[in-house]
């Protein structure tokens, strides 16, 4: 049996997300151009929810949330 392989297209502004079934080419809530795949290894997006490419580790633009600061 063949697996099914579903990908999203993100919004880098606000992290929607839609199926890259849909034909949306820009995000509906803010307008920013939607992306389908890692802009470092243009690999596929299989996770709408992840910060980071699976397979190449680079953070996909939007995602990354505020450093936190650590005191010792």
């Amino acid at each position: 049996m063949k697996e099914l392989k579903h990908t999203f297209k993100i919004c880098p502004s606000c992290s929607f997300f839609c199926s890259t079934n849909e034909p949306d080419h820009y995000c509906s809530l803010c307008g920013s151009e939607l992306i389908k795949e890692c802009p470092s290894c243009q690999k596929e997006i299989v996770n709408p929810y992840a910060k980071f490419c699976k397979y190449c580790g680079k953070n996909y633009p939007g995602k990354v949330t505020k450093e936190k600061t650590y005191k010792f």
